[in-house]
């Protein structure tokens, strides 16, 4: 689908929608729209938000970005991604129209793409990232649209997205990326551990969600909070077992099932290794601490 109109703050020039196939959706990433505009002179676009993720390449002009309570000055040849839901503003300049092609793409290894070329949410800026490589690579794709033999090729969209991302990251420098790498998706994956602990969902589980492979995932999460993520799962739910025999009369079985385990000597194994003593040990002595607290009160 393409549109060509004017709107009160910039003239889109072109305007591509696309309906992703199901060997799209089977990629890493896929892409949903591309477009370019020109913005008007001393105008503000926003604060407004995006559904998908979205590449800004600039091509002329210049601008100041707002993100984040970020501010960021744009020029010719740079790089600014948006994020999903996450709201953002600009103002252009009043002498140098801002002109910029944008490609929105979505698909479950999105953060961990983007974090191969060095953006992330808390760096979602690149200064002279646009090469010359990038420039035909990104006319290729609009001659992708334009060709009406090729409008239907998903592969070839495809193929040129990832090539996009794959001379970004070319470009990009090792200190960058390891710079900007993981905090976002690990916080993701950490955050999901501990609202789903209690879930029978496995590391593996955990590292789809955030967008990385399993052995990245726990290696970085080793490295940032010097604990494994398979042993910071296990410490939740022994914690939570601990609370349980503590403050419940629930028979192991109960408990056991509702921390995710499937079976009781599972349980007892893992409870402890990590406590020290058997789950039932654990609540008879606490269960004497308090009968002695109560004796001396």
């Amino acid at each position: 689908m393409k549109r060509a109109k004017n709107e009160d703050h910039f003239d889109i020039v072109e305007d591509h929608y696309f309906t992703a196939t199901e060997l799209e959706k089977s990629s890493a990433i896929w892409p949903v729209r591309l477009g370019m505009d020109i913005s008007k002179t001393s105008c503000h676009v926003g604060p407004k938000a995006v559904p998908y993720f979205y590449l800004i390449f600039v091509l002329e002009g210049q601008a100041e970005f707002i993100y984040k309570q970020q501010k960021y000055r744009v020029q010719k040849s740079d790089l600014f991604c948006f994020f999903p839901h996450v709201a953002h503003e600009y103002y252009t300049d009043h002498q140098h129209p801002l002109q910029k092609v944008w490609i929105a793409f979505e698909g479950p290894k999105s953060l961990a793409l983007l974090e191969r070329i060095g953006i992330n949410p808390s760096t979602p800026f690149m200064a002279n990232a646009v090469s010359e490589e990038i420039l035909g690579l990104i006319s290729n794709l609009f001659s992708i649209v334009h060709d009406n033999s090729r409008q239907g090729s998903d592969l070839a969209r495809l193929i040129t997205l990832h090539q996009i991302f794959e001379e970004l990251s070319r470009n990009t420098s090792d200190v960058l990326r390891n710079f900007v790498c993981s905090d976002y998706w690990l916080q993701q994956g950490k955050d999901y551990i501990e609202m789903h602990y209690c879930d029978r969902v496995t590391i593996e589980q955990i590292a789809e969600h955030v967008g990385v492979d399993r052995a990245h995932f726990s290696r970085k999460f080793h490295s940032t909070f010097l604990i494994s993520p398979a042993k910071y799962l296990q410490n939740l739910k022994i914690n939570e077992a601990k609370r349980l025999l503590e403050q419940t009369t629930y028979n192991l079985s109960i408990i056991a099932q509702s921390i995710g385990y499937t079976d009781m000597s599972t349980f007892s194994k893992a409870f402890k290794k990590t406590a020290g003593i058997p789950p039932r040990e654990y609540r008879f002595r606490h269960q004497s601490r308090q009968e002695i607290r109560t004796v001396n009160a």
